[in-house]
């Protein structure tokens, strides 16, 4: 029988949840706190884990950070409304994120984790592994993740982070050909996060390009000191901006 972590708040919408998941499926139930989420997905090594949005107020997101480090291979099905999901949107960009939105039907949802679960994982052809490059776009602005995804999805594989913090731990699990990295962002800035990198034997080699709103030219001065690959001004202009990631992209091709 297949194992699920189910995480939310302990109320009546996981108990219900819970109680028709466990027909068909081993179910673990689990709070939401980062440290009860880690133990119990480490401890039980579940085959698929659920997080009931709706069932809480916030959902803490260093949850979806330690899951986009730890269990990147096995489904994770996100349970909430079209409201709540736009909170954690930028977070859950991996293929192992799925969503679905209230009211949803126990017929459904159970055909909806059968198929999750029994899904065979698609393995790239060399053609497809070889003809699009991996980008990492860490901003703390959810508009201007939203943007530049718009402009970037259908020429690359793209991964969203909307903190230092949280780009250096998907800069190791998803490993990008390059990264776009926000400048002037809260708590570890974009200067940081860079030197962060420099510091690691792995990610000292992806080209970073900064994205800067300040176009003053001591702030140009200041980004261009730490040696980037480039730096383009927000909000970005479309030929600007792939014209400068394919030259980077070239420019670092092995």
């Amino acid at each position: 029988m297949k194992k699920i972590v189910l995480v939310g708040e302990l109320n009546e919408i996981v108990r219900g949840l819970n109680e028709c998941l466990s027909r068909d499926f081993q179910v673990q139930l689990c709070n939401e706190k980062p440290e009860s989420v880690q133990g119990i997905v480490s401890i039980a090594k579940p085959d698929m884990v659920i997080i009931s949005q709706i069932s809480m107020e916030t959902l803490d997101c260093r949850v979806l950070e330690w899951l986009n480090r730890n269990y990147t291979k096995k489904p994770i099905l996100i349970i909430s409304t079209s409201e709540k999901w736009e909170e954690i949107k930028p977070y859950c960009e991996g293929q192992q994120y799925h969503k679905m939105f209230r009211p949803i039907s126990q017929k459904v949802l159970l055909k909806k984790c059968s198929d999750l679960l029994n899904k065979k994982k698609h393995m790239p052809t060399i053609k497809d592994a070889k003809s699009k490059k991996k980008i990492l776009i860490i901003d703390d602005s959810p508009l201007v993740l939203r943007n530049m995804k718009s402009i970037l999805e259908k020429k690359y594989i793209l991964y969203l982070a909307t903190s230092g913090e949280q780009g250096l731990s998907m800069v190791l699990s998803k490993e990008p050909d390059l990264v776009l990295l926000d400048y002037e962002m809260p708590g570890m800035d974009g200067r940081e996060t860079f030197e962060a990198m420099l510091d690691d034997d792995f990610a000292k080699d992806i080209p970073v390009i900064f994205l800067t709103s300040v176009a003053r030219r001591e702030q140009i001065y200041d980004v261009l000191k730490s040696n980037p690959a480039g730096y383009i001004l927000k909000p970005p202009e479309k030929e600007n901006l792939l014209s400068t990631i394919e030259e980077v992209l070239q420019q670092y091709s092995s």
